[in-house]
């Protein structure tokens, strides 16, 4: 279905610098309030490594329902081909 998902993929082959960290950033940010309606407050922080060719990126949010800390998660984003 081409409704779901993001386009984030796309942006690996960009330049790893600010501004694709914040393209980045707003299509995670956009799937995850479309898509995942049991978390909420979601920020996500991307942060550029241009030496080794990849993107850190930590995503903040609060589980619905749940009495528990903010959450946190945090993965690195390369292009594999």
């Amino acid at each position: 279905n081409s409704a779901l998902g993001s386009e984030v993929r796309d942006s690996l082959f960009d330049f790893v610098d600010i501004g694709t960290a914040s393209v980045i950033t707003q299509q995670i940010e956009t799937c995850l309030d479309n898509f995942e309606p049991r978390i909420d407050n979601v920020q996500v922080e991307v942060l550029p490594r241009p030496d080794d060719n990849e993107f850190e990126v930590t995503v903040f949010f609060d589980i619905v329902g749940q009495d528990t800390p903010s959450q946190e998660f945090t993965f690195m984003l390369e292009a594999t081909r």
